[in-house]
């Protein structure tokens, strides 16, 4: 008797880099020899997949039915990769044969890998396609236990299952009930807190440290030897609010590869990424071959911290230009451009000469003058016109010295929570300012993507003092925006609606480039 021919769906998704894609599984049988065919430009992990689907099937005591099997995952044009459609694919065959119900008005999604006695296991990025898949639920989704806790970050309503048996007792039974399942939050481990007071005698690189927080603007701190600009990045990490959920969610599919998330903790800590001297480019921007991020696109929602700046190959330091511009980072492969979020605060920090000592009083500087412009002509004048907030920073004086002998305190001090309110005030004003403003997806003056200045509420007076500062300073018309964008800041952290004179004052102050730069 001829095998009449039927076609059945199964929804799934794959990752390339870190875009995950709908797929839509057809398979189909037809008479004639057995044959078991996949296509849809897949890798070897999808085609060799017919040996453990074939044995999980009958590892469960069911046959593989007689005629030509047919599987083909769409969209056909893309490459695919990876083992997660074990399980759509068997239970695609399971479907056609008559094994289990099929309803053609019901979407079935599912991802696993197969072993060859029939469990189901995880595979890699998870997360990332669950997320895809919340964002159009299907009517029954099927994801390996193991998947648990990748399900509770993304949000996606699932039924987890064991087995192969599993599914088809739970289908056959008519027994499919989803489950939602909660992530459990992580503030974050205990550490050694640093504290703003612990930069003792610095009060401007306090108060930049302070208002580059309240508006996630770029900062250059340059200063001697031991004055505490890398302690600047410790402080910033603890001032810093904790991430929302939505953000925790989407740095929990940025790193999924890094770290294990089947334990369902989803940390609410900002990234705080860093780069030195021996960076490359790929691990700054990604690996595009293999669309793996790299620290800007880590980095989203949290601090980039560039220490001893000056050390820096100068592509890296011109590599940062875009970024910081336009708060993305740009990936090519096959000719297909994909765009990863990098909006995060920038901290740079390096020495204002080769000996680090030229804003020392007392003439302790050996470097001439020429000396520290070469020292410094790395740092390009597209970079530095990036940069919000620039400011020196001075060895502790001998008077200070004796504060700091007793250690540091776990504690959190007044000064910082002073800070805390002033930063968490300024958050506020900027998410009212910006969150009914069409085309705006940041909610911070330094990193909103347009960004109207009729916003920023100023007088026709105050604008034409900022201009002719800007004038006589030499800012481009990016620096002028910029100084605006940190006035509004200053304005901000304290519930002010309108730009007064001292906000723009301070600011200025902020954007006096430092000697040799």
């Amino acid at each position: 008797m001829a095998v009449r021919h039927k076609v059945v769906k199964v929804e799934s998704c794959f990752a390339d880099g870190m875009t995950a894609t709908r797929s839509v599984i057809e398979i189909s049988l037809s008479p004639g020899i057995p044959t078991f065919d996949i296509t849809g430009l897949c890798d070897s992990s999808i085609r060799e997949s017919r040996g453990r689907i074939t044995s999980a099937i009958r590892s469960m005591g069911f046959l593989m039915p007689k005629g030509h099997i047919t599987v083909s995952i769409s969209p056909a044009y893309m490459h695919k990769s990876g083992s997660g459609f074990d399980l759509p694919i068997a239970m695609g065959i399971l479907f056609i044969s008559d094994v289990i119900p099929y309803f053609d008005n019901v979407r079935v999604y599912a991802q696993g890998e197969l072993s060859l006695a029939g469990d189901v296991k995880g595979s890699p990025l998870a997360g990332l396609r669950l997320c895809e898949e919340a964002r159009d639920p299907a009517d029954m989704v099927f994801i390996p236990e193991e998947e648990i806790g990748a399900a509770a970050a993304a949000g996606t309503a699932c039924m987890p299952v064991n087995t192969l048996q599993d599914v088809v007792d739970v289908l056959n039974s008519f027994a499919y009930m989803q489950e939602t399942f909660e992530p459990e939050l992580d503030f974050g481990k205990p550490r050694v807190i640093h504290h703003l007071s612990d930069l003792k005698g610095q009060p401007k690189a306090q108060e930049a440290i302070v208002t580059a927080c309240a508006g996630m603007h770029s900062l250059l701190l340059l200063g001697s030897p031991g004055s505490g600009k890398t302690m600047a990045a410790g402080i910033i990490e603890d001032l810093m609010p904790p991430l929302t959920e939505d953000e925790a969610r989407q740095y929990m599919m940025l790193t999924e590869n890094e770290n294990d998330q089947r334990d369902g903790v989803m940390s609410l800590a900002r990234p705080v990424r860093h780069i030195y001297g021996n960076c490359s480019i790929s691990k700054l921007t990604g690996r595009a071959g293999s669309m793996v991020p790299g620290e800007l696109a880590l980095a989203n929602n949290g601090v980039l911290f560039a220490d001893e700046i000056t050390d820096l190959d100068p592509k890296i330091i011109d590599a940062l230009k875009l970024p910081l511009e336009e708060h993305l980072v740009r990936m090519t492969k096959d000719n297909v451009t994909r765009e990863l979020p990098a909006s995060f605060l920038f901290v740079a920090a390096g020495n204002p000469c080769r000996c680090g000592l030229y804003y020392e009083n007392g003439s302790k500087c050996r470097c001439t003058s020429v000396m520290r412009r070469k020292y410094l002509s790395k740092l390009s004048g597209g970079f530095l016109d990036r940069i919000d907030i620039f400011t020196e920073m001075r060895s502790v004086k001998a008077k200070d010295l004796k504060d700091i002998t007793g250690g540091i305190s776990r504690h959190e001090t007044e000064e910082d929570r002073e800070a805390r309110r002033r930063i968490a005030t300024a958050w506020e004003m900027q998410k009212k300012r910006y969150c009914w403003t069409e085309g705006i997806t940041k909610v911070y003056n330094g990193t909103c993507e347009r960004c109207d200045m009729n916003l920023f509420k100023f007088s026709p007076e105050l604008s034409a003092f900022a201009s002719e500062a800007a004038i006589g300073m030499g800012l481009s018309a990016r620096g002028f925006k910029n100084l605006m964008r940190v006035s509004r800041t200053i304005a901000d952290m304290k519930g002010a609606e309108e730009i007064t004179l001292p906000d723009v004052k301070q600011a200025l102050m902020y954007k006096v480039r430092l000697d040799g730069i």
